[in-house]
């Protein structure tokens, strides 16, 4: 099995491509917590609770994971 994760939305792909932004934009800076994904994420113009939906959809998914308070996203095949 080459890929195991399910299939996302335009939405939660378009909230992906945000943090992947932020991520690299940020890679000098603090790690990405949720708290900080979810602010970043109203600062483009997406409401809270559909931030936060979203994020823990990908991470459902497998398209982000935790890491003690750090959200990453794992590499792309």
């Amino acid at each position: 099995m080459s890929n195991s994760r399910r299939p996302i939305e335009s939405g939660e792909q378009d909230i992906l491509d945000h943090l992947e932004a932020y991520i690299d934009a940020n890679a000098d800076d603090d790690t990405l917590t949720r708290e900080t994904a979810v602010t970043y994420l109203m600062e483009q113009g997406i409401g809270h609770v559909e931030a936060s939906d979203r994020i823990e959809q990908l991470l459902l998914k497998g398209y982000l994971y935790e890491v003690g308070e750090e959200l990453r996203i794992p590499p792309r095949s």
